[in-house]
């Protein structure tokens, strides 16, 4: 039978055979007899590899060296039966060589048909029929001690290979550890161990597909699944896509600019009319919407290859790819349950290829002169940091990305999670709106850009927000949508942000927000021109795991004077704990910077994490009834009538350690201590019913940015119309909420 075509390939560490298997009848599957004989057959004449795949709209990888190791052990035997001697031929009489080339010929048909069934080795012991037909003693004795034992140790040979025993018709895929997907997706797709006990299910984000969470047996690193409808898809659609994909075009479109993003779609539309153009020639009755959605279903694979799947999974923070990608399967770090491994193996080609695009986008290029590259894809929300070789030692491709949500963070989902209390949250909200300025510090994971995030529905609407990053982090277009007034300022050149400074300082006062910016230089520049103006409140995420790491970075490593310290008038510091249940990410501490000190800053801690209870509770903010001040530490607050609670509670006065800066505020402000407190509670108020309301209609969009900006906004006019009797503000805003 003819056999396909064969192309031994370097992947990385691994050497890979290659068989194109389009256009054979068979099914390809070593289940399959002859498709067994064809890649036996022809790797039996060549060195060693470690996997094998077989090409056709369903590629089958086999992930296994055996399989290289049986035709070499089929090949050895072949060896055996080509050497006459081993027959007892004896030079000069022509009847001993008639009987060898017989002999011979019988076992190399026997082998051949091995090929095929290596499992069953009955074709060998049917060769002895032609030792047998001979009836002279001196052919009997000829039998005996050459062919009888050449038989043997063919079979000996056979035989010793080590995964003879387990061999049957078909269990071949099983044995040599198949592995199937559509041609167009990248990768070795490893289904999670027989023994893993699933802990976690969930859909990603419009309707992708599913995530299956494993716990591993043995295994302190979870398992990740990915669940995608392609691997569904009939086999008639795979078929469709499998021809257009391999149609030969003698030259690319002049538009086709295909590295671009903005070309994505358009490229997507090449497709469909490209696969319309074959279905009215096969006259299949796919309906135009399948059509399409297959068209862009390559597209996406084509452009973002095996990131874009990933691009859907809103608790997933990073990916990490080691390199070689074809000996270590790729990691995910989970929101709840910390580093996961998928049983996903990707290919040194594949990433090279995904870097060079990359490249091509920023006009640069990824190779070994330039081995290192960060780029961004801001339609996946994903910065990725490639590296080749010569930056690393191995000769292949090692890739780090972040992730961002692809829908904007918010306080209630973060009140949700446990990461602090809506107390906590209004507290943060009403400081910020009058002006003060915060940092949100912690280690990485910690989920600090993602609390900057959540507080423009805080500071609100109606004020001008400034976003300085360096990498897109913030979701600016979604905020815009929805009438906050947002500029998003991009930090690359310091030089040139002390420019755009001056130009935003000229521009009035605003909140200045700065997320994951890494230079030195442009951090001084927005701080102390934010410090010089006074009128600039700044909310910031930095590394560090300390109020004493987060000052040494401000002025011993950055270079800016104490005095600038200062100017912070709140320090939010994250965490992470590894739980039972997964990973958490907690705000543990907020704490305000007193301004009376010289050398070494000092502290009033209003909130303290209380790790026992897995709660943020107020320290230094409140005085009253211990047990008044729990509940509003909970995170259920509708029994609370919050005009009696105000008349219980006020804020602990600096004197016995409360905040310095709130009586201040509210003094230079003319509000009233007791009217800011009131405002606080009742807000708190407000952000408890939220979370009750999702968690009683099991409807979790009630905590995203679309109808919170409703609920913001509902509320926020009340409290314009009503206060101070903040009693009526809850009333008439519950109501709405009710009628909402």
């Amino acid at each position: 039978m003819e056999c396909p075509t064969l192309e031994i390939k370097d992947s990385g560490p691994l050497k890979v055979a290659e068989f194109d298997c389009h256009g054979c009848n068979f099914p390809s599957t070593l289940n399959e007899p002859r498709c067994r004989y064809c890649v036996i057959s022809r790797l039996r004449t060549e060195s060693e590899v470690d996997q094998v795949t077989l090409l056709n709209p369903v590629v089958r990888t086999y992930r296994s060296r055996d399989l290289s190791r049986l035709a070499r052990t089929i090949a050895m035997a072949e060896q055996l039966a080509l050497d006459r001697s081993l027959y007892g031929e004896k030079e000069g009489e022509g009847k001993c060589r008639k009987c060898v080339d017989a002999r011979m010929s019988a076992v190399l048909e026997a082998l051949d048909k091995i090929m095929a069934n290596p499992h069953d080795l009955s074709p060998i012991d049917s060769s002895l029929v032609f030792a047998r037909i001979k009836s002279s003693p001196e052919c009997k004795k000829c039998s005996e001690e050459n062919f009888f034992k050449l038989v043997d140790a063919i079979k000996a040979t056979l035989k010793k290979f080590p995964l003879f025993k387990q061999l049957s018709s078909k269990n071949y895929d099983e044995i040599f550890a198949a592995r199937s997907k559509p041609f167009f997706v990248e990768g070795l797709w490893n289904p999670p161990p027989k023994d893993a006990r699933l802990i976690d299910s969930y859909d990603l984000s419009g309707g992708r597909g599913k995530v299956n969470i494993y716990e591993q047996r043995n295994n302190p690193v979870p398992f990740y699944e990915l669940i995608l409808p392609e691997f569904n898809l009939p086999a008639d659609q795979l078929e469709l896509l499998d021809s257009a994909f391999r149609v030969k075009i003698e030259e690319a479109p002049g538009h086709a600019r295909f590295a671009y993003s903005t070309r994505a779609y358009s490229f997507a539309e090449e497709w469909y009319n490209a696969l319309l153009h074959m279905l009215r020639e096969k006259k299949k009755s796919t309906p135009a919407s399948s059509i399409r959605r297959l068209a862009e279903m390559m597209a996406s694979w084509l452009t973002y290859r095996l990131l874009e799947p990933f691009s859907h999974d809103d608790y997933i923070t990073d990916i990490f790819v080691a390199a070689p990608p074809e000996i270590q399967p790729i990691y995910v770090e989970h929101e709840r349950w910390g580093r996961l491994e998928t049983g996903i193996y990707w290919t040194t080609p594949a990433l090279l290829g995904l870097g060079e695009t990359l490249a091509s986008r920023l006009g640069t290029s990824f190779d070994e002169i330039r081995p290192q590259l960060d780029a961004e894809i801001p339609e996946l929300g994903m910065r990725l940091f490639l590296s080749r070789y010569p930056a690393i030692w191995t000769r292949s491709v090692d890739i780090a990305v972040r992730k961002r949500r692809s829908k904007p963070w918010t306080q209630p989902l973060f009140l949700d999670r446990g990461t602090l209390t809506p107390l906590a949250s209004s507290f943060l909200g009403n400081v910020l709106r009058i002006g003060s300025s915060a940092f949100v510090i912690g280690e990485m994971g910690t989920a600090k850009t993602s609390q900057v995030e959540t507080y423009i529905p805080e500071i609100g609407p109606h004020n001008r927000i400034v976003a300085f990053q360096d990498t897109e982090e913030l979701h600016i277009e979604d905020f815009v949508s929805h009438g906050y007034k947002l500029a998003n300022v991009r930090v690359s050149d310091p030089e040139q942000l002390e420019k755009q400074v001056t130009a935003f300082l000229r521009g009035g006062s605003s909140y200045w927000l700065i997320t994951e910016v890494r230079a030195a230089e442009a951090v001084r520049a927005a701080l102390g021109a934010a410090a010089r103006q006074g009128s600039q409140p700044v909310v910031a995420s930095f590394h560090a795991r300390s109020k004493t790491e987060m000052f040494d970075l401000i002025v011993h490593i950055m270079g800016l004077h104490q005095a600038t310290f200062k100017y912070i008038d709140f320090i939010i510091s994250t965490a992470r704990f590894s739980t039972p249940r997964g990973t958490i990410r907690r705000i543990v501490e907020i704490s305000e910077v007193l301004k009376e000190w010289k050398d070494e800053p000092r502290y009033s801690e209003m909130f303290v994490d209380d790790r026992r209870q897995d709660r943020l509770v107020s320290s230094k903010l409140l005085s009253g009834p211990r047990e008044l001040i729990k509940r509003l530490d909970s995170r259920d607050l509708s029994k609370l009538d919050m005009k009696e609670v105000v008349k219980r509670v006020t804020f602990l006065p600096p004197e016995r350690g409360g905040s310095q800066l709130i009586p201040a505020l509210c003094k230079r402000l003319a509000i009233d201590e007791e009217d800011f407190l009131a405002a606080i509670l009742t807000e708190a108020k407000m952000k408890s019913e939220l979370l009750l309301l999702a968690s009683k209609s099991g409807d979790p969009s009630y905590l995203e940015l679309p109808f919170v900006s409703r609920a913001y906004n509902a509320y926020f006019y009340l409290l314009k119309q009503n206060a101070p009797n903040y009693s009526k503000v809850l009333e008439e805003w519950l109501s709405w909420l009710r009628k909402t």
